[in-house]
């Protein structure tokens, strides 16, 4: 079932003044279709959304406790700072999403699968096509989420961004992590071999190179801001650049080699970063919002999550003539991450959007 904006407005004010004890009614929307609906900051506890298409919606910041999300489809959503407690997510489906800061306390998080029947006929709702209804957490963000006491039967998080997120008191059974992304993570009891892939916290070593890093970094900038007369070019290939997070942002970097490097969650915000060479990089959750990324090259990098709002993406002339575009084929970044950004020639023609390594 779907809904007109108006009408949607009414059976949502109605649920507010229902939920705050002025009258109203309890809004049903059990399968209903509200595919990138605008539900931002909103009273929706106790709200009933079994077995809804709520794929691309905007739940930031809203009020879920004790909800009815059971097999509800919650595909690349925004649910940051939204309160899920107690909430009902048995058989949800949130692969994708951002859920940085959300509370997800006590919530029942069980695999489930829902059947509909219309008279001879029955369908199964299962947004992994397994059969199987584990609630799906793959390539999530998850920066500052808690699942305290909730309920993790079989859930998926796989290449999820667990960033400062706590387990406290969690029941864990069957859960996957392969190819996560695990640092400051609170009390997560489950079986070493769960890890397959994953990245932890900084290392010891790699924390104990940051000092040098940095001074090539800043080597790198001299060299570019006097035209090669002093500093010298730097080549950080390989490294773990998470030691040296801050040390990015607003910075002249042009033509810096990154390639292969760890930088998950950095922020390279307003840097001038033309004919960069991001080759292979993890920047999972990485900040390039406002860069000048002219002639840069992200070919087979991890972007999931990585942002680029207004990012300059034109092409870069050599002093030989020749002309660098930039290169996203191989990486798994979507059109939805380039929001306002200033383009010279399509995404499609830059090769977004053209890995199938991860469908959001």
């Amino acid at each position: 079932m779907t809904y007109s904006s108006a009408e949607l407005t009414r059976l949502l004010a109605n649920h507010e003044r229902f939920v705050t004890g002025r009258g109203g009614v309890r809004a049903n929307f059990k399968g209903a279709d509200l595919k990138g609906a605008v539900l931002a900051n909103r009273r929706l506890d106790e709200i009933d959304f079994t077995g809804a298409d709520l794929s691309g919606a905007n739940l930031h910041g809203s009020n879920l406790t004790r909800a009815s999300l059971f097999c509800a489809d919650l595909t690349g959503c925004n649910l940051r700072n939204a309160k899920l407690h107690h909430a009902d997510l048995r058989g949800a489906s949130f692969r994708g999403a951002d859920l940085s800061f959300a509370g997800v306390d006590y919530a029942d998080l069980r695999k489930a699968t829902m059947m509909i029947m219309d008279g001879a006929d029955v369908s199964v709702i299962d947004h992994r096509k397994t059969g199987l209804g584990h609630v799906d957490f793959s390539y999530c963000s998850l920066r500052g989420a808690s699942f305290g006491k909730a309920k993790l039967d079989g859930a998926i998080f796989d290449g999820a961004l667990l960033l400062g997120v706590s387990f406290r008191g969690a029941e864990i059974t069957n859960a996957s992590f392969v190819g996560a992304v695990l640092m400051d993570v609170a009390e997560l009891n489950v079986p070493p071999e769960t890890f397959a892939d994953c990245v932890f916290d900084v290392s010891a070593a790699a924390k104990a190179k940051a000092g040098a890093l940095a001074e090539r970094l800043a080597l790198h900038q001299q060299w570019v801001m006097t035209d090669g007369r002093e500093g010298v070019a730097a080549e950080l290939d390989g490294e773990d650049l998470r030691p040296l997070a801050g040390q990015f942002s607003g910075r002249c970097l042009i033509g810096l080699h990154l390639r292969g490097v760890t930088a998950i969650g950095l922020d390279f915000s307003n840097s001038q970063l033309q004919g960069a060479r991001f080759e292979g990089s993890d920047l999972r959750g990485a900040d390039f919002s406002g860069c000048d990324l002219s002639g840069a090259s992200f070919y087979g990098a991890r972007l999931v999550h990585a942002r680029f709002e207004k990012a300059r993406l034109a092409g870069l002339t050599l002093r030989n003539g020749e002309v660098l575009t930039p290169n996203f084929f191989g990486a798994d970044a979507n059109p939805g991450q380039f929001r306002d950004a200033v383009l010279e020639t399509t995404l499609g023609a830059m090769g977004v959007g053209a890995s199938d390594v991860v469908e959001i």
